[in-house]
């Protein structure tokens, strides 16, 4: 079965907004909606020449703190920080690597970006060879993270699943009831951060219209095409901070033949306490990044193979079941009419052999009823089975002893009264 939601997700569209432009160029800034998940959507309050931007809304602005209203937010040392903690400076850039260490046979640059000077990164770009469902070997991990160890930026790691309960055989994918990219984003919470309250949520129509238009055609004439874009605000304490954090994904549900399937290349995060919330950073680290052409062209490629390689053991699969399945049949009709000729044989014998039972039955009985006319006796059939002779001078009606079948008598008394366990007997035919 062909794997949906794949190549784009892999390709142009997964990486669009974090580590790839969408057909080259550079990558889409959050105020152009990033399709695939790139940095926090939107920014507040800052548009560009491309396109508006997604602004929080009020509540949600109110909800993030003071620095989740841009206009407010510092423009080079982020506030004199909240509950006490020392200033951060994001006015200075400097560029760092996001590297590839295990997808090629050595080392290599996936992206490029820029990040506040002091800032610290982790993590990177990994391959998951493990799973058979192509769109989720592609693992991107990777943090920057400021001086106050609190606050950072965040890539997670995509999914693509099919909807529990329409889910096909054929499909390597896995299962999972995420039928929004809410869910989605609620269960990513409660697996990375335990316990964080959900302030607000909210969808982002801007961005699903433009990912509406990138797969214009993509889905194939039969399957039924649906973003759904959103962002969570939570809190949370750490190391006794009260924090905030934005959680945003772009998701693209795809449905062909009863079979739903939803996938995002990426979920991205944006933490810092209460009140520091910067979502204009975002939009710069955003924009500054830059994919390195040979890892996409690198990156395209091992996926297209692996795509083929795990459509062609699909196929071989498909075709060893169907083989199996096609002789489970063949091996079932021929067993089905070989006891169907053993059937009638057994009946034709069964009417032979009846008809010599009854001849034979019918002649025992005729010698039998002979012999009790020479010995004028009547047989009667007794409560062990065996038979039971009776004079035809005495009674017509004969008891025997049920615990002792030794003791039997005759009467003709028109009202009978035998003694306790003696039953009558019936005479045979």
């Amino acid at each position: 079965m062909r794997q949906r939601n794949l190549v784009p997700a892999l390709t142009g569209v997964v990486l669009s907004a974090a580590l790839a432009a969408c057909s080259g160029g550079t990558a889409p800034t959050p105020a152009q909606g990033g399709y695939g998940g790139g940095w926090p959507q939107g920014p507040v309050g800052q548009g560009d020449q491309d396109g508006p931007a997604v602004p929080l809304p009020p509540e949600m602005q109110q909800a993030a703190g003071p620095s989740g209203n841009a206009a407010a937010a510092p423009t080079g040392a982020q506030g004199a920080a909240a509950g006490g903690l020392p200033a951060l400076r994001t006015d200075q850039l400097q560029p760092v690597q996001i590297m590839d260490s295990a997808g090629f046979g050595q080392p290599m640059v996936a992206a490029t970006v820029q990040i506040p000077a002091g800032w610290q990164t982790v993590g990177g770009v990994g391959w998951n060879d493990s799973t058979s469902c192509v769109a989720n070997q592609l693992q991107i991990t990777w943090s920057a993270i400021a001086p106050d160890s609190l606050t950072a930026l965040e890539i997670m790691p995509g999914f693509n699943w099919q909807v529990a309960g329409t889910e096909v055989q054929f499909n390597p994918c896995p299962s999972a009831p995420y039928r929004s990219t809410r869910e989605l984003l609620e269960a990513t919470v409660q697996r990375a951060r335990p316990g964080a309250r959900v302030l607000d949520y909210q969808r982002m129509p801007e961005v699903e219209q433009k990912m509406a238009q990138m797969a214009q055609g993509q889905g194939g004439a039969q399957a039924q095409v649906r973003p759904d874009a959103g962002r969570l605000l939570v809190a949370y304490e750490k190391d006794g901070v009260d924090m905030r954090e934005m959680f945003t994904a772009a998701v693209t549900f795809s449905q062909a033949q009863g079979n739903l399937v939803g996938g995002t290349g990426l979920i991205h995060a944006a933490r810092a306490p209460n009140g520091r919330l910067d979502f204009s950073l975002t939009e710069r680290i955003a924009n500054s990044m830059q994919p390195d052409p040979r890892w996409m062209e690198a990156m395209k490629q091992r996926s297209m193979a692996n795509i083929q390689r795990i459509g062609s053991a699909q196929s071989a699969a498909i075709n060893d079941w169907h083989n199996r399945q096609m002789a489970i049949i063949n091996a079932k009709g021929a067993a089905d009419r070989h006891a169907e000729r053993m059937r009638g044989n057994q009946q034709v014998a069964d009417i032979y052999s009846g008809i010599a039972r009854n001849t034979s039955d019918t002649s025992d009985r005729m010698q039998q009823r002979a012999v009790a006319a020479i010995n004028e006796v009547n047989n009667y059939t007794g409560v062990d089975g065996g038979r039971v002779s009776s004079s035809i001078h005495g009674g017509n009606q004969v008891f025997q002893d049920t615990s002792n079948p030794n003791n039997a008598y005759s009467t003709s008394a028109p009202y009978p009264n035998p003694p306790s366990g003696y039953v009558e007997l019936q005479r045979e035919p």
